[in-house]
């Protein structure tokens, strides 16, 4: 198959979160499996991306355009794309195209391809990645997204992609039939996992003692992710021998975290190493403890997939769609609430027995089920009945 992707970000921007990732896992498993994978996408990032030229770069025989934003301020300030030269190349190439798979749907790059897509009769399908319905930061903005543009390529597409049955329910309410809406989760390459890093590597970069307990964050460092109720349940702990490691790139929040770490007096005992990825993640993630999302909203955490991948427990809000598959199984939930959390905390850090348990049904799940390639062959299954 001749496939497009089309996405506001690609590698190497894996700093924008988990849509880039599963963006480039997807295509690449494509690519190993003989199919002609092209990318659509912007060459903006935190900073804009330095290329020796913007089209046809070979990203791991994937074929990427990166399109010139106007701006990056306005795309990394405002979210709003400006690809100067996208609707001239759509226009020339898109009947290059078998299947159209377009990750997210409220930006411009979306608007463009549903337009040449459905003028040329190419199928599309949609994955919205969490991103349904207009909620949290510029709800208004979003409905007038919606009623202009939103709604059209929501409902349109051939088929719609839902990472658990909670998106699916968000596809109803916002009019998608519901035949056109296959459940798709997320995976991991488990071959990254199966020769893991030395333990203490990390622990030894960033001066935490052998016998400190580490907690884990993963993940941008943005309001929507819940770091401020983190820092509130670190600070009920009543453990002094565990230390706090927020990893991921700033979002317009890291000022925020800081000051309540400076309330609370914890500069000593949170960590902020950056961006990691490659060996240096998976340092982390083995040396860590518990794995903690407490974000106000997540459709799925391809971050904890990893640290399951690692055999680590998981310690999730209930704003999380996965929740109820990891809660008991995997590791343990709560509301989006600071004394919650920090009892969630406390059990695990205090019940290496249960730690383990869930380490170990962690792992299994992640071999059973979220593995790239059987949601590759899942999705490529998709794309087959959309064509014919």
């Amino acid at each position: 198959m001749n496939i497009l992707h089309v996405v506001n970000y690609f590698a190497p921007c894996f700093s924008a979160g988990g849509v880039v990732n599963a963006a480039y896992q997807i295509a690449k498993k494509q690519v190993e499996e003989g199919h002609n994978v092209c990318v659509y996408t912007t060459d903006s990032c935190q900073e804009r991306m330095k290329l020796e030229h913007n089209y046809n770069v070979d990203v791991d025989g994937i074929k990427v355009f990166y399109f010139k934003n106007l701006s990056n301020d306005v795309k990394t300030k405002l979210t709003i794309d400006t690809p100067i030269s996208l609707i001239g190349h759509l226009k020339k190439h898109i009947n290059d195209f078998d299947i159209i798979h377009i990750h997210e749907h409220r930006h411009s790059l979306a608007i463009a391809t549903h337009r040449y897509a459905k003028k040329n009769e190419i199928p599309y399908v949609l994955q919205a990645h969490g991103s349904v319905l207009p909620f949290f930061q510029k709800e208004k903005l979003k409905e007038i997204f919606d009623k202009l543009w939103g709604f059209d390529i929501l409902h349109d597409a051939d088929k719609v992609f839902a990472l658990t049955e909670v998106e699916k329910e968000q596809y109803l309410k916002m009019g998608v039939d519901e035949e056109k809406i296959e459940i798709v989760p997320l995976g991991i390459n488990l071959e990254e996992y199966n020769s893991l890093p030395d333990s203490g590597k990390f622990k030894s970069k960033y001066n935490v003692k052998e016998d400190e307990k580490l907690i884990v964050f993963l993940g941008r460092i943005h309001e929507i992710k819940g770091l401020d109720l983190l820092i509130k349940s670190f600070n009920k702990i009543q453990n002094d021998n565990v230390k706090l490691a927020i990893i991921g790139g700033d979002y317009g929040f890291l000022d925020d975290v800081k000051s309540l770490m400076k309330e609370f007096e914890l500069e000593e005992k949170v960590i902020f190493p950056g961006v990691l990825i490659g060996e240096d993640k998976k340092e982390a993630l083995v040396d860590c403890d518990i794995f903690v999302m407490p974000s106000r909203y997540e459709s799925f955490t391809t971050s904890g997939l990893e640290a399951m991948a690692c055999s680590k427990p998981l310690i999730l809000t209930k704003n999380n769609h996965i929740h109820d598959w990891v809660k008991d199984n995997v590791g343990l939930t709560c509301e989006f609430d600071e004394e919650e959390l920090a009892n969630c905390i406390e059990t695990l850090l205090n019940n290496e027995e249960l730690c383990n348990t869930f380490g170990k049904n962690g792992r299994k799940l992640i071999e059973e089920k979220y593995v790239w390639e059987k949601v590759e062959k899942e999705i490529e299954g998709i794309y087959t009945r959309c064509i014919h």
